[in-house]
């Protein structure tokens, strides 16, 4: 490892922990203690339970993951031991009503008021409740990010480009703006990355990545030089010693960097990914430097964030609230200013349409499956798998591997196979993958017993492999704006690994799964997909039959050595369009 780019990364973390504890020192150590390993938030969490303060205690269960405790501490001792950690834990816990309370019990009550007030989309409030500090002015400025037309500034400091080429090489050269990236980050988004860059790679295309700023030590993690490289793919660190203290002075920041960086490697286009500040710093630095961008529309930032509010209510607020607004506005006008608009299904491409967004610009490059899960041996039994994962061969097992989060379903699911062997079929249930949603979904299975396993986070040949050991993968996702919109990459694995899929009957869900690979079922009703489920643990011939013909359809018309050509053609026409 490079020793000054270890130093600087060392000083930036530095840095940015002595300004977080400066903002906001309660709700800094909780997030720090939050994303520990395990084995230490669970020390840390067993230490506070034994302390004699309601709000450690209440701190404790909730890193401990007895999130049912932790919020029966709250409501026991919000009006008689009101503190800024036990509101914070509240609003944690999705107990608005009682970190409302607390925060007006309190004398130190305007910094929790103030993210109870962003927390449900009230910007302009929850800035006003800060004047004259530190974290109101970082407010300030995420709110000017968000503001019609506000785009970073690219004047100065720029290199120049070399002048334009006859683009003599057979495939135009790209630069991506990532989010995140392997192998710091092993998400959807970080994989799809790597298989876009990979394809485009393995074609003939010259490729380079750049992450966000401060990446991945924003993670707690270092990279090993400032150009970190993985399976001969490049991704360029952005590290500044001094992190700017705004929004706003990160993204101008940002954006020159990625405009020098991309005309000193002389590339013909930039491409970046949802959300709205990936394309605004990369259109930015496209229109410095006079290059074509393309904007991939991986996901509806606005509706994710309606998803994660804990009732309807809540998520009904959210959807009424400025920020959605804002939000919406934003990520609309950073997708029409592009140059091309890449979506991953049908259902996305009509919603950026009816908002504005010029159909001719859109084009539609659907998830695919890796040559992981092509290459991966489905010819053994699920009951084989299992054996070899320690997992007990008998009974019939359902679950999936996912991000767990509560637009998942996966309650849902847990609830069915509670229901399903009450009636008499031996169901179990297998989940792999870790998210804010564990915790209340641990507990919800603890009548399951050893019939329910949940593995936390794990690789992706580990994912794989769980997935190979489940007789049916259950998509439950719930009947949320979100959900009908955005098709996830689990049903085309599910299908590449030849196992049978039941999916929540809705739109963006539909166009992924044929009817010979699979079954659809009412979203959030746990009953009727336990009689599925049921019905399908009963059936050997119908689970091989889905399973066979899913992995038919994914080999036919799912492999990125063939969709990624659709990106080879939307290069194609930029860059000539502006050789032109």
């Amino acid at each position: 490892m490079n020793a000054e780019f270890l130093t600087r990364q060392v000083v930036n973390a530095v840095l940015t922990m002595v300004s977080h504890l400066d903002e906001d020192r309660v709700f800094f150590s909780m997030q720090v203690a939050r994303r520990l390993p395990k084995s230490a938030s669970r020390v840390i969490g067993a230490i506070a339970q034994r302390l004699p303060s309601a709000a450690t205690g209440a701190a404790g269960a909730w890193l401990l993951g007895a999130e049912t405790r932790a919020k029966e501490l709250v409501v026991a001792e919000q009006d008689e031991h009101p503190s800024r950690l036990l509101g914070e834990i509240a609003l944690n816990l999705g107990m608005l009503d009682a970190a409302t309370r607390i925060a007006q019990a309190i004398n130190s009550g305007k910094s929790l008021r103030s993210r109870i007030l962003w927390t449900t989309g009230d910007i302009d409030e929850a800035i006003d409740a800060l004047p004259g500090t530190r974290r109101g002015e970082r407010l300030k400025a995420e709110r000017a990010t968000l503001s019609p037309g506000w785009w970073p500034t690219v004047e100065e400091h720029v290199v120049a480009r070399p002048a334009a080429n006859s683009l003599s090489a057979k495939f135009p050269s790209s630069m991506h703006v990532l989010t995140n990236s392997l192998p710091h980050t092993r998400s959807g988004y970080a994989y799809r990355s790597h298989l876009v860059l990979t394809t485009l790679k393995n074609a003939g295309h010259t490729v380079v990545a750049a992450t966000r700023p401060s990446y991945p030590v924003t993670i707690g993690r270092l990279s090993k030089a400032e150009t970190e490289s993985v399976d001969d793919i490049d991704y360029l660190r952005q590290v500044p010693l001094f992190p700017l203290p705004t929004p706003t002075a990160r993204l101008n920041e940002q954006a020159r960097w990625i405009a020098n960086q991309a005309a000193r490697r002389d590339v013909d286009l930039l491409h970046t990914t949802t959300h709205y500040v990936n394309g605004l710093v990369t259109g930015a630095a496209a229109r410095a430097i006079d290059l074509p961008w393309v904007y991939e529309v991986r996901g509806v930032l606005e509706e994710t964030w309606v998803a994660a509010g804990g009732t309807p209510t809540e998520r009904d607020a959210r959807r009424a609230s400025q920020r959605f607004e804002l939000m919406r506005a934003k990520e609309i006008e950073v997708a029409t200013n592009a140059d091309a608009v890449i979506t991953l299904g049908e259902t996305m491409r009509e919603h950026l349409i009816a908002n504005g967004v010029p159909a001719d610009s859109i084009t539609l490059i659907p998830n695919s499956v890796s040559e992981a899960v092509i290459e991966a041996d489905t010819s053994r039994s699920p009951a084989e798998v299992r054996s070899g994962l320690g997992l007990t061969e008998s009974g019939i097992w359902v679950g999936t591997a996912a991000s767990i989060v509560g637009y998942e379903g996966l309650d849902d699911l847990v609830d069915a196979v509670i229901i399903a062997r009450a009636k008499g079929t031996d169901l179990r249930l297998l989940i792999a993958g870790d998210g804010v949603a564990l915790p209340e979904l641990r507990e919800r299975a603890g009548v399951l017993g050893e019939n329910a396993v949940f593995t936390g986070r794990v690789s992706q040949a580990e994912a794989i492999e769980y997935q190979l050991a489940l007789d049916a993968i259950v998509v439950p996702r719930k009947n949320q704006p979100v959900c009908r919109l955005v098709t996830p990459i689990k049903p085309i694995e599910a299908m590449g690994l030849a196992r049978p899929v039941v999916i929540s009957d809705l739109p963006a869900l539909r166009e992924l799964v044929p009817d010979a690979a699979g079954l659809r079922v009412s979203a959030e009703d746990p009953n009727e997909l336990a009689d599925v489920l049921s019905e399908l643990a009963c059936d050997d011939s119908a689970r091989k039959r889905f399973g066979q013909n899913g992995r038919e359809h994914v080999l036919e018309t799912r492999r990125w050595k063939d969709i990624g050509r659709r990106y080879d053609r939307v290069y194609s026409q930029l860059t000539e369009a502006d050789a032109r």
